[in-house]
This record gives structure tokens, sequence and C-alpha cells, in this order.
């Protein structure tokens, strides 16, 4: 496939200044560097922390101007000096935690925060304060992967914008990789009704777990039942701590849980609830953002001590996880799209991007997904 040169500019939405609304408008486009590719988007996924990234209620830092993004699919547009695997027209995977070449300890979340030292902020300020949301990006080579598009789309059937589920999947199975989860074991998924806490259950059952998917909404517990039927098992939770925990416990010997509990979730008992569940030497993984934002989680210092459970903080991914879903989805192993009882798709267009904020707020749960396209 050969693309046309680089056009000289380009549709993008951007924030000129803090707080301010985005605007979208016409700009030059990039070109590749050492290190980077140019990258024609084709889908960018639209999430629910956005606009509150965008309007300063989360407490992210960034400067302006700047253009919000990250988790995108696009076809190699422009490739720089250095690239060797990727040929323009490459169909590839965007994710956004970049980490700094020469210290892994430095990160950014790319179109969303400039990290937490002056390092990190140094890093986006001056290299990648422009995301995706355009028609067109210069993306980081280490966060840009090579999809077997043939594969994928043709003898798997899925649609391009399905594949992006795997920037959302990477988060939780990096977590999974953490507590060295293996195949066979019974593992709880608390909660696992949103967009990453519901990916878990389709990366575990992937990874050959058995999972018991709890949380508060019957509709979206059925729906991830009827997609794994043989390897899920469901949970309502009724917030009765020993109530609860017994309902767990019916399915069988606990391995581990993996908590990814969403903000504004302070005073849920969950947490405690399967710690509550675990086996004698269980494990856990805490991944979430809300249980403990104002409030501390509930943790059984004892239960802990005596039961010999391993408690593992994790946060975010390494790029090896996303080489391995990727492989994981080639294979056929990993689901996606309606193979996993996912919804299609929502598309806005950019003039729309508004509407895609207002979507996407009153669809947050497991299997829902919008997207901006240029």
């Amino acid at each position: 496939m050969t693309y046309p040169p680089l056009p000289k500019t380009m549709r993008a939405l951007v924030q000129e200044e803090k707080n301010a609304p985005l605007v979208l408008k016409e700009i030059p486009t990039p070109e590749p560097g050492p290190g980077s590719v140019v990258v024609s988007i084709i889908a960018c996924m639209l999430h629910v922390q956005a606009p509150k990234i965008l309007n300063g209620q989360t407490g992210f830092t960034y400067p302006t101007p700047f253009i919000p993004g990250g988790r995108s699919i696009g076809r190699v547009a422009a490739t720089g000096p250095d690239t060797t695997s990727l040929d323009v027209g490459q169909l590839v995977l965007i994710e956004p935690f970049i980490r700094a070449r020469d210290n892994p300890d430095v990160w950014i979340m790319w179109g969303a925060m400039d990290g937490t030292s002056a390092a990190s902020k140094k890093l986006f300020a001056e290299n990648w304060r422009y995301a995706t949301w355009a028609e067109y990006a210069k993306a980081p080579l280490e966060v840009t992967w090579a999809l077997n598009e043939n594969r994928l789309c043709k003898e798997l059937g899925y649609a391009v914008t399905d594949l992006l589920q795997l920037v959302v999947d990477a988060v939780p199975y990096s977590g999974l990789k953490g507590i060295n989860m293996k195949p066979g074991e019974r593992l709880v998924v608390t909660p696992a009704t949103g967009m990453f806490s519901g990916a878990a259950v389709g990366v575990a059952v992937a990874m050959g777990a058995t999972v018991i998917a709890t949380g508060r909404h019957q509709g979206a517990l059925s729906k991830l039942k009827a997609a794994h039927a043989d390897q899920v098992e469901t949970v309502v939770r009724t917030g009765d701590l020993e109530a609860d925990k017994a309902a767990l416990q019916q399915h069988g010997t606990i391995d581990a849980f993996l908590e990814m509990t969403p903000m504004g979730a302070d005073g849920s008992n969950h947490v405690r609830v399967a710690f509550s569940a675990l086996k004698q030497y269980g494990r856990a993984c805490i991944m979430g953002m809300g249980a403990g934002a104002t409030k501390h989680v509930e943790i059984p210092v004892m239960e802990l001590t005596f039961r010999g459970i391993t408690v593992h903080g994790h946060a975010m991914y390494w790029g090896e996880d996303v080489r391995e879903l990727i492989r994981m989805a080639e294979a056929g192993v990993l689901k996606l799209g309606k193979k996993r009882g996912f919804d299609p798709v929502k598309e806005f267009n950019f003039e729309d991007f508004e509407r895609g904020f207002e979507w996407v707020s009153g669809n947050t749960e497991v299997g829902q997904m919008g997207v901006l396209v240029p």
C-alpha cells in the first residue's frame, strides 16, 4: 500500500489554554523524526474521564496548547530514519503509556497527563504534547504496535475499531501477570462491570482462568456470563459482608482477586469481601482508583498475616504486555467485539466530539465503547 505525501496541514482538536474548550482547527501536519512514525488516524477511543481532564476536574497537569487522545488505531503514513519494522500502510495500534527511553521510571500518559516529576513534564512538553485527536499523529515507536490485518480483520472478522479493545485489555492483563495468574485458577474480579474492570474478565478467560465477576448491575454481569458461559460465574453484591463472602465462596476455592474500583466508590466493602473470601496463601492485585480516594480501603491486616495473603499493587502495564495481548488476539485465544459479547463500537466525527462526550458519560459499562473518527 502506498500513501500520498503528507499534507501540509491537518485538522485537529486543540485545547489552546488550560480548561478552555476544544477547538477543531487546521494546524501543520507533523513530520516523523528519530524514534517516531506519523500515523494516519482511523479512530481514537473516547474515555468518560476526558471532559474532566480537559476542564481540570481530575487534577491532571499538562502544558497547552495540547491535543488529547492516546488510545488509537491507524495506518503508518510516514516513517522516521530509524524505523525498522513498520512500513507505510501498516495497520497499527497506538497506546498512551510512554516511558522515557533512558529511564523507565519516568512516564507520561500521552494525551492526558504529564506525569509526576520534572523529567516527565519535560518529556511531555518538549516532545509529546500533541496526541491523536487529529487526522495525523506523530507517535513514538515504543507505543506503536503492528497488527496482522489479514488475520484479525479478514480471517477472524473483526472490525478495525474492535481492535482498540486491546489497549484497554493491556491494563488488567498486566495486573494479572503481576500476581502470576495461572491457567485453571479461580479469580474474583471486583467490580467487573466497567470498561477496564469488565475487560479483566475476558482477559482472564483467555489466560485460562475461571472467573467470578462481581458488581451491582445484573444486566452487565449477565452480558459477561453469556459471553463466557463455561468459565464465568457472577455475583451481584448486596453490601452485606458475610452474605457476599458466602456468595463468592460457593463457587469453589478462590485463588486470587483483581480489584479495579473506579473513582467515586468510597465506602464500599467489596474489597474487604474479596480479601475475606481468598484461600490460604491467596493473592490480591490492587489496581483501582476509587476505593481509597478519600477513605482508606479496609484491609484486614490480621487476616492477611495469619493466612499468608500476598497483596500486589499495580498500575498500567509494560510494552511487552501489549505485544503479548496482540499475539493472543491474532491466535484467536483472546476474543474481541461481538465474539466477546460487546456492543458495536459507536462512532462520532470530530465535529460531534461533544455529542461523543455525552454518549460515553451514559455508556460506561463493559462492552460499550465510543470513538472519534477524523
